[in-house]
């Protein structure tokens, strides 16, 4: 196993693990590529929250089924900002309109911010579900409020550097400091906004409806 393989399969661990000492699930950081992620803390869950993450993944699934494949998505002006030769390698696109904000007025499961395509046996990119962006300066309550912190983990990435207008490069993922993404003409975040991945094609199963870990990224 390689070592990023490895960090991934001990951050998956530390997650799903009950037993965890809740200081360690609270601060919980995982390492993929040239990213680190953290996470929001997960709450005591109710029925009420297993309806509304249920409420959440059904109108996002109505929502979006009109854009079953990357090309009638891009038809509908979604885009990559992924240069052709990384989109060769990902499993997981993810696709949004250009100069679309998060939301500032309250949570709309029927609006994600990115459209998801995971690619198939056959190598094409298909319809697996949305990403949300939470607005700027966004609580744990109000991520709680969207989404229930008992059934999802909001994360945001962490000293992240993107080219002037927002698109992601090579080079830029591989600089991590302020200093290093000024120097290839970047803008750096030591922090991103929170966000959170909601898989529409895995059913009702809340556990693969709101992913953690590898399947982030």
């Amino acid at each position: 196993m390689t070592h990023a393989g490895a960090l991934r399969t001990l951050a998956g661990l530390l997650l799903a693990c009950p037993s965890a000492p809740l200081a360690a699930q609270d601060m919980a950081t995982m390492e993929s590529g040239h990213h680190r992620m953290s996470f929001t803390p997960r709450r005591a869950g109710t029925p009420a929250d297993t309806a509304r993450a249920l409420a959440v993944v059904h109108t996002l699934r109505s929502a979006i089924a009109r854009y079953p494949t990357l090309a009638e998505a891009e038809s509908a002006g979604f885009r990559s900002r992924l240069p052709e030769a990384m989109r060769q390698r990902r499993r997981l696109l993810h696709v949004g309109r250009p100069g679309r904000r998060p939301a500032t007025a309250g949570f709309d499961p029927a609006a994600p911010q990115a459209l998801l395509y995971r690619r198939d046996p056959s190598g094409d990119f298909v319809l697996a579900g949305a990403m949300f962006v939470a607005p700027e300066g966004a609580t744990e309550d109000d991520l709680d409020a969207s989404i229930p912190l008992s059934v999802a983990r909001w994360h945001r990435h962490l000293d992240v550097c993107r080219g002037p207008k927002g698109e992601m490069k090579l080079r830029d993922r591989r600089a991590t400091t302020a200093s290093a993404c000024e120097a290839v003409g970047g803008r750096f975040r030591s922090e991103s906004r929170y966000m959170v991945h909601v898989m529409v094609d895995a059913g009702d199963d809340l556990a693969a409806a709101f992913p953690q870990g590898a399947e982030l990224d």
